[in-house]
């Protein structure tokens, strides 16, 4: 099989292939490891690979489970694979190796996936791009100048590049769908509870899932590693009817001078035009938060998440952690989690609740609700790096515990505004248990992808799916794809 025919087929279309045994699962990974060779260069997608044990499984193996022999990869953060390194990112995990299978792990190789390797992540997966110091960043395969994005960005990167036709990944302020709207592919985020996780991470938004060129990938990953048929069911009973779809394309953060980019305004408008033409009803509509969900309700949770995050770090270090074990920014955040107390934690995930109620309000009249994924096209890598000055007042600030001189500065206030303007769409559906889709829909005037995302009331993921695949059936994206 050549490379070519290789990229020509989903995971889904690659399995039936090893079914009828017209293709081995040996030849699909080579295929797959002769891409990475041919291109991991210059994306810095995959960070570490099994592959003498990985020939060693596929080969002269019958076919099994869904995915028979469908090469895929790991996103490195909290999947271990027995005997394969785990590095979250981090140099804390450099001499880290796993002695067991994650659970979710065993679902996913016991579904016929042949697992090959891991994929880039941010330090413990806690930014919306992948630029960890210890393995530098990854790239974006339409244009290596800037980021997949993240937390995913790896396992994106290698979806796009063509080295897999589907990879792990997992959300927990839009790590999914961050990652395909800057790569061109399909991300969903399953209602909190869908997906077994190995841990409850980030207040409980934290999801597992996968990133793909195809709805249907997405839908038979999940059906899967649930052990269920409802999410391919869902697909074979057709597309929605005359929906009620809710639109915006305006900035959360408008006051404090954000803007949406006009290319990811249009790529919206175009969208909703579409969907008129499928007939559904389309109302421009506020968003239901306010501005506040994110430095007020959202850091708290993150900054209390990633304290844990580096205890555990500090745990694998055999209880001391060394000057560069850690990047500066995650400890900054990781003292400030350990400046919150449980009331105030508890408080945060309260404040979650009522955002979740005056969403299921908004669903009361509307169905989905459709807006941008992201603010802007795909960043540059190191458009998000502290300014010499405030990088280095973090880093003193980090080491001798000087936060409130930080906070009374604006400092932090300022790096989370940064943040936020880039991806203010993304993470009310994890605080309120919501699904959430990024479909490959628009492009920037410079040729790269730009995604729309859609949300449904917490529960709804079959509909979103179902609308997904209406939506790439009227506007295919599948042969959309980088010349790298």
């Amino acid at each position: 099989m050549t490379f070519d025919e290789y990229r020509s087929h989903d995971a889904t279309d690659l399995a039936a292939l090893v079914q009828s045994r017209e293709v081995s699962p040996a030849e699909l990974l080579e295929c797959a490891i002769e891409r990475l060779e041919a291109v991991n260069d210059r994306i810095n997608a995959v960070v570490s690979t099994r592959l003498p044990e990985a020939r060693r499984e596929v080969e002269g193996c019958e076919p099994w489970g869904p995915f028979s022999g469908v090469p895929l990869l790991l996103k490195d953060l909290g999947l271990e694979i027995s005997g394969s390194r785990l590095g979250a990112g981090s140099r804390s995990y450099r001499d880290y190796v796993s002695t067991h299978d994650s659970p979710l792990v065993r679902k996913i190789r016991s579904a016929g996936f042949t697992v090959f390797g891991k994929t880039a992540v941010p330090e413990f997966g806690i930014t919306p791009y992948t630029e960890p110091k210890t393995a530098g960043p990854a790239r974006n395969p339409w244009n290596t100048a800037h980021t997949p994005g993240g937390s995913s960005g790896g396992s994106a990167a290698a979806v796009a590049a063509g080295i897999v036709p589907m990879a792990t990944a997992s959300d927990g302020g839009g790590s999914i769908r961050i990652p395909a709207s800057n790569c061109g592919l399909f991300g969903l985020k399953t209602s909190r509870g869908r997906v077994p996780v190995d841990q409850d991470g980030w207040g409980g938004g934290v999801v597992e899932g996968c990133v793909s060129r195809s709805v249907r990938d997405t839908a038979a990953y999940l059906d899967a590693v649930t052990g269920t048929r409802s999410f391919v069911s869902a697909l074979a009973s057709g597309p929605p009817q005359s929906l009620r779809i809710g639109f915006s394309t305006a900035h959360p953060l408008y006051e404090a001078g954000c803007r949406v980019h006009p290319d990811n305004e249009k790529s919206v408008l175009s969208a909703v035009k579409l969907c008129e033409s499928l007939g559904h009803t389309v109302t421009e509509v506020p968003l239901p938060w306010d501005a506040d969900v994110y430095e007020r309700d959202f850091l708290p949770v993150l900054f209390v998440s990633t304290a844990g995050d580096v205890a555990q770090a500090r745990r694998v270090r055999g209880g001391r952690l060394g000057g560069r074990d850690v990047e500066a920014n995650t400890l900054l955040m990781s003292k400030l989690g350990e400046r919150i107390d449980r009331e105030a934690y508890d408080a945060a995930l309260a404040r979650w609740q009522r955002l979740a109620g005056r969403c299921a309000a908004f669903y009361e009249q509307y169905d989905l609700l459709c807006m941008p994924t992201l603010a802007d096209p795909p960043a540059h890598v190191g458009q998000f790096a502290s300014p010499p000055l405030e990088a280095a007042a973090i880093r003193v600030a980090s080491r001798l515990g000087l936060v409130r001189t930080l906070e009374r500065f604006g400092i932090i206030g300022e790096i989370a505004r940064r943040v936020f303007a880039y991806m203010p769409f993304t993470p009310t559906a994890n605080m309120t248990g919501a699904p959430a889709a990024s479909l490959p829909l628009g492009t920037s005037g410079d040729g790269l992808p730009v995604g729309v995302q859609c949300m449904g009331p917490a529960g709804a993921d079959e509909l979103l799916l179902r609308f997904s695949a209406q939506i790439e059936a009227s506007a295919p994206w599948f042969d959309r794809v980088p010349e790298l």
